[in-house]
């Protein structure tokens, strides 16, 4: 298993953390991983709670602070932080990169429809989400393992849009590689609403009482409004295909409600819209709520 990196400087995404590069034997490709490991309280005998967080390159920094300011209270797990990005400093390069990753197969012809249709495709192209999420397992967990003990009765899925997308995803397919999930403004429109074509396995395993996991859905309460700002690389009439067609807010109560139905000894969820916050504005207010959700005890 390779050393950590030193934290670099030069990367605002390195401070405060161990950071780790390495290539996938999954699927070829390079990722980063950023681990933060709370130091103000003794380490747990069973080892510390984790939160793997998806788009580590863009929301580490902001969910390590709040889980820091949080764990302030006695009744609130400090956890590990481990955001999973790529070994790069440019945002840009990062959100491209990720396109891959945290989408499943569409075809061609899709891509021709609706509003995606005025959108470039990306380099690395769709569909990698069932590897993306082997490497989390298979890959990502190993080397955070072998960096500090963790507690595996304790682990946390963290995603924002198409983050939010894969956390859904692997709430539905792989709920034993998490005891908790929380999906912030998921992109659940991806492909017709393909994701939810695994809802209804997921609730008949929910109901036989084969699921053991909590789940937290989040939006911001402006995502299905059209907030246009001249200068933005898309024209007005794709803005509004766009709100209208990913149905941001409506599927994500519709599919609060549906899960909370489920709900039993084993299984809960809870599912809230952030008032006054858009696609952009919503990650710090969704993991704050997550930090919360998943780390508070009692």
């Amino acid at each position: 298993m390779p050393a950590p990196t030193p934290a670099r400087p030069t990367s605002e995404m390195a401070l405060n953390a161990e950071v780790i590069d390495f290539r996938s034997q999954v699927n070829g490709r390079d990722y980063r991983l950023f681990v933060s490991v709370p130091t103000r309280r003794p380490t747990p005998a069973q080892g510390h709670a984790v939160v793997y967080l998806i788009d580590g390159n863009l929301h580490f920094g902001i969910a390590v602070d709040t889980a820091r300011i949080q764990a302030c209270w006695p009744d609130v797990v400090d956890p590990v932080v481990v955001g999973i990005g790529y070994p790069t400093d440019s945002v840009t390069e990062a959100l491209q990169r990720r396109m891959i990753d945290l989408t499943t197969p569409i075809a061609p012809e899709r891509l021709q429809q609706g509003f995606m249709a005025s959108m470039p495709p990306p380099p690395d192209g769709y569909g990698g989400m069932d590897d993306y999420l082997r490497v989390v397992e298979d890959e990502v967990k190993p080397r955070v393992e072998a960096l500090v003990n963790i507690d595996r009765g304790d682990q946390v899925l963290m995603g924002h849009s198409l983050g939010g997308l894969t956390t859904l995803h692997a709430l539905f397919r792989r709920t034993t590689s998490f005891q908790q999930f929380v999906a912030i403004s998921p992109s659940i429109w991806w492909n017709d609403a393909a994701v939810l074509q695994h809802e209804a396995a997921f609730a008949d395993r929910v109901r036989a009482g084969q699921v053991n996991a909590r789940a937290l859905i989040t939006v911001g309460g402006l995502e299905s409004t059209l907030r246009f700002a001249p200068g933005v690389p898309a024209s007005e009439e794709v803005f509004r295909n766009m709100i209208e067609e990913c149905r941001m807010v409506p599927n994500t109560v519709e599919l609060g409600q549906r899960l909370a139905v489920l709900q039993n000894a084993g299984f809960a969820v809870e599912a809230l819209v952030h008032d006054g916050d858009d696609h952009n504005m919503v990650p710090p207010a969704g993991i704050a709520r997550g930090i919360r959700f998943t780390m508070r005890r009692g």
